[in-house]
């Protein structure tokens, strides 16, 4: 993967409501799930979204779950490398923080609705 343009202010992620508690819980501040099932130790980053991506990845990734979060991450308070970079989707790329989030470079979480349907109401909270 190569970075193929700048970094975003800001950047969103999609967070188990547990898992993230049990960040800003921690004693070091420290968010390390890379995706559902994943950490950073894992896969070596965490994965982050564009606005547009976000409800894509909600979807495809975690449909049907009432315990999801949307964090949205300023990417100014966080002291590791961010990467955007391409992805399997020809032209398409997504943020990557290769390191752990602290806890304070997230400026908002929102707890996002599932729909009768099972997706998930990311569209909604974006820019909100």
């Amino acid at each position: 993967m190569t970075q193929n343009e700048a970094v975003p202010d800001v950047v969103y992620h999609l967070a188990l409501r547990d898992e993230w508690a049990e960040a800003q819980a921690s004693a070091d501040g420290q968010y390390r799930r890379s995706t559902l099932g994943h950490s950073l130790d894992d896969v070596g980053f965490i994965h982050c979204s564009k606005p547009h991506q976000a409800p894509v990845i909600a979807d495809v990734v975690y449909a049907g779950r009432e315990d999801v979060v949307l964090l949205t991450v300023d990417t100014s308070r966080v002291p590791s490398e961010i990467r955007v970079e391409a992805s399997d989707k020809p032209g398409e790329t997504f943020p990557h923080i290769y390191g752990p989030l602290p806890v304070d470079a997230v400026v908002r979480e929102q707890p996002v609705p599932l729909a009768a349907d099972g997706t998930l109401g990311v569209v909604g909270l974006l820019g909100a």
